[in-house]
């Protein structure tokens, strides 16, 4: 499913990256719970973020998701 030509596979990108990030919008919205999301583009290294609260607390450390996690 890889894309060769830049252009397109930039486009798709995007339009992915717009449908997650308004998926995980409707997460937080109608199941009420926060949402963080990080999305890293692999060749250009480059960041997406999405929060669904916006607290200094929010999004939580990694060790603060391994203390809840069952599965550390």
């Amino acid at each position: 499913m890889a894309v060769k030509a830049p252009k397109r596979r930039s486009e798709r990108l995007s339009r992915r990256k717009a449908t997650l990030i308004n998926k995980a919008y409707e997460l937080a919205e109608f199941c009420d719970v926060d949402v963080a999301l990080i999305i890293r583009n692999r060749q250009t290294g480059r960041y997406f973020t999405y929060n669904s609260v916006d607290l200094a607390s929010w999004p939580p450390s990694k060790e603060q998701i391994a203390s809840h996690c069952p599965y550390h």
